[in-house]
């Protein structure tokens, strides 16, 4: 009779156990890319000049996938001078609508100073903190299921889950968006939100987070 107990238990365990590994897989990749967007943002503030430069023209390219059809994007072309030399680079970021209206305005770049022909845009240096935040939003997900799953097996209560579960997830969010200032050494804790464009998709994840713990609880306590 203790065997089969024990083998319901184990089964029951095991969809937890894969939604945990799954989170698992997803922190890992959420922790190497947050370190390496706050490295690269601390290497451009430190080492980088900011300059202002101008857009000169559009970069229209075409992206096609098997059985869609293509896509048009379009790239800025920005030109600088930097110790009386002139040059030009084109953003890396694509845009979907076009972006020819552009042309003629200044925009924020950074420029290395031992390498004056490499530069980057300033919005387009923050492209790995979108990833970061999308990474984060799957370890939630997976995290949460897998969570509340085990805690189902020993009598859950809403204590139970805000702690172990939706508790841990606000928690990691909050630490998460003070880290993000590492990577912006000469700006206030606002920057965070203005430059980095992964710290609004935390936060929104995290709000969704909060909005999840209210409704649970008001369940819970209802039923």
């Amino acid at each position: 009779m203790r065997n089969n107990s024990l083998y319901v238990d184990n089964d029951r365990k095991r969809p937890s156990i894969v939604f945990l590994s799954i989170a698992l897989v997803f922190f890992m990749a959420f922790t190497g890319f947050f370190a390496w967007h706050t490295v690269t943002m601390r290497d451009y503030e430190l080492n980088y000049v900011r300059i202002q430069g101008t857009v000169i023209g559009v970069d229209e390219y075409h992206s096609s996938t098997s059985g869609r059809g293509s896509k048009t994007y379009y790239r800025l072309v920005i030109s600088y001078t930097f110790e009386g030399q002139e040059h030009t680079f084109t953003d890396r970021v694509g845009h979907k609508y076009d972006m020819r209206g552009k042309i003629g305005t200044s925009t924020e770049i950074y420029v290395n100073p031992q390498n004056p022909e490499q530069a980057e845009k300033v919005t387009s240096s923050d492209y790995i903190s979108i990833i970061c935040a999308c990474f984060f939003a799957f370890f939630c997900v997976t995290y949460s299921a897998g969570m509340n799953l085990l805690l189902s097996m020993k009598r859950s209560t809403f204590k139970k889950r805000c702690v172990f579960a939706w508790g841990m997830e606000i928690l990691l969010g909050t630490v998460v968006l003070l880290l993000f200032w590492l990577g912006l050494p000469h700006s206030g804790f606002g920057e965070v939100f203005l430059r980095i464009k992964g710290a609004v998709g935390v936060t929104v994840v995290c709000g969704m987070v909060l909005c999840v713990t209210l409704l649970d609880g008001i369940i819970t306590r209802k039923l």
